[in-house]
């Protein structure tokens, strides 16, 4: 007498790792560590070569031909680079891309098959993993690019969740 009795249930507890995504995020990290891919190092070079990647310039095939013939002459041109205006509808057609794609996904999780049903699960588990992995690197990033990062968590969770909820729903 004289405490507070509480449940010790967490309605939260269904969304909580199960042991397969746990043992495949452990199988993940073993992977990557062997690899060295989980280096100060390399967890920067990651997110600097996605930072490249959102910059990059899509060349023609004529206009790699012409860049190809520059080098071949020992005249080597410039890097090109996008004005502000072309980064930031890059960013805009990204994130416009990625919310379409995970859209139809989440719309289709009920059409999944249970097996479909737990990978969907573990993936979108993984990826959150990974997420975490790099998210002290994130920090110098430009905003837009923090927001297609920060969306796509958004959007693995959201689809972990309804991975989750559609099974307990199947009774799964």
């Amino acid at each position: 007498m004289g405490h507070n009795q509480t449940s010790s249930y967490d309605p939260n507890s269904i969304y909580f790792p199960s042991e397969e995504e746990l043992a495949a995020s452990l199988s993940m990290e073993e992977g990557l560590d062997a690899q060295k891919l989980l280096t100060p190092e390399s967890l920067q070079k990651t997110t600097s070569d996605f930072t490249k990647l959102n910059q990059y310039v899509f060349l023609s095939p004529t206009e790699i031909d012409e860049e190809a013939l520059a080098w071949k002459n020992g005249n080597p041109q410039l890097p090109r680079t996008l004005s502000e205006s072309e980064q930031a509808a890059r960013y805009q057609e990204k994130i416009r891309t990625m919310n379409d794609f995970y859209a139809k996904a989440l719309e289709d999780v009920p059409k999944l098959s249970s097996m479909q049903l737990s990978h969907l699960r573990g993936n979108s588990f993984l990826g959150v993993v990974a997420h975490s992995y790099l998210m002290d690197y994130f920090v110098n990033l430009p905003e837009s690019e923090k927001q297609i990062i920060e969306t796509n968590l958004q959007w693995l969770v959201a689809l972990r969740k309804a991975a989750i909820d559609e099974a307990i729903r199947r009774g799964k």
